[in-house]
């Protein structure tokens, strides 16, 4: 029987009940282990460290975005878990904030306009400012341009003027 070196350097005799001191051998092949072992630990540390990190995207819908809808403009809000929405269209206008949900990478919510029903989407970052709603319900795809506009929705005067001045910029088609 032939036996192989201890990797971990602790000497056998060394382990027993009676000696609670255990003593690491130091020759040379035994420090190049532990060393190689503890470099090995380190990069899985960081390894797994990064995948835990990357399990979590830390994307969020917050923020104002902008989309054409068959040529009309629209702003969709998104605050934590409610959105509202801000469209020319009378059944719409500027409507009360909603609850949504998002689980995964599923949003649920309300519709918005005169029928009101409940819908889905696959969500899909696109970037650093740009979205993609995919609606499970009919395949309609929808693509949300992030705006770097900070509004206010207390001044209704205000928030219109802004509306239209970004629907005049946008030029839905």
């Amino acid at each position: 029987m032939r036996l192989r070196p201890n990797p971990l350097g602790i000497d056998d005799a060394s382990a027993s009940p009676k000696n609670t001191n255990l003593r690491l051998v130091t020759d040379g092949y035994t420090k190049t282990v532990i060393n190689h072992l503890m470099k090995r630990n380190f990069w899985n540390i960081i390894l797994i460290f990064n995948l835990l990190l990357g399990c979590h995207t830390g994307n969020t819908l917050d923020g104002n975005y902008s989309t054409c809808i068959e040529g009309e403009y629209i702003e969709i809000y998104f605050n934590k878990d409610s959105m509202r929405v801000a469209s020319e269209n009378v059944w719409v206008g500027l409507s009360e904030w909603r609850k949504i949900e998002i689980i995964n990478d599923t949003l649920y919510f309300e519709t918005f306009g005169e029928w009101k029903d409940q819908s889905s989407a696959k969500i899909r970052y696109l970037g650093m400012n740009n979205a993609e709603l995919s609606f499970l319900e009919t395949d309609g795809i929808l693509n949300l341009k992030q705006m770097n506009v900070k509004l206010t929705f207390k001044d209704s005067l205000k928030f219109w003027k802004g509306f239209k001045n970004r629907m005049n910029n946008k030029k839905c088609i």
